[in-house]
């Protein structure tokens, strides 16, 4: 198999971020000795400051932060749907002989009050979660 120039800038990558393997490392190296353009990409990229990961990370942060994440955006459909169904509830009707009849609405006025109240409760946490994650870009 022969490497490419993009199976090797891929490489690169790896190498830069110092996640390589030895064999890969032997790989570039070698390959920059011998090509003046590979290494000349390779001084460039490495003169660049490399993004940095603060101190006391744990190891995993990149993982809870997905897994908080997915939280967040199952919570923001909770509430989504749960907002749309307790609105919608009290006008479901029914066709019959004498015309339209609502099943809630204006017949149990208590049970309507109290759906429309858990409505505005999850559009009002909608509202909140969309304020916290608008500074962010999400």
């Amino acid at each position: 198999m022969k490497l490419t120039d993009e199976v090797l800038n891929d490489l690169l990558t790896l190498y830069l971020a110092g996640e390589a393997s030895a064999d890969t490392k032997v790989l570039i190296e070698s390959h920059a000795r011998e090509n003046a353009a590979f290494r000349s990409k390779l001084e460039a990229a490495g003169a660049q400051s490399p993004i940095s990961v603060p101190d006391g990370l744990p190891r995993d942060h990149e993982l809870r932060t997905l897994a908080e994440t997915r939280k967040f955006i199952l919570l923001r459909t909770v509430f989504v749907a749960g907002g749309i169904f307790f609105t919608l509830l009290p006008l479901v009707f029914t066709f019959d002989a004498d015309g339209v009849e609502f099943l809630v609405l204006g017949r149990h006025a208590g049970l309507m009050w109290s759906f429309w109240s858990v409505a505005v409760a999850a559009w009002t946490a909608c509202y909140v979660m969309h304020r916290q994650v608008r500074p962010m870009g999400l």
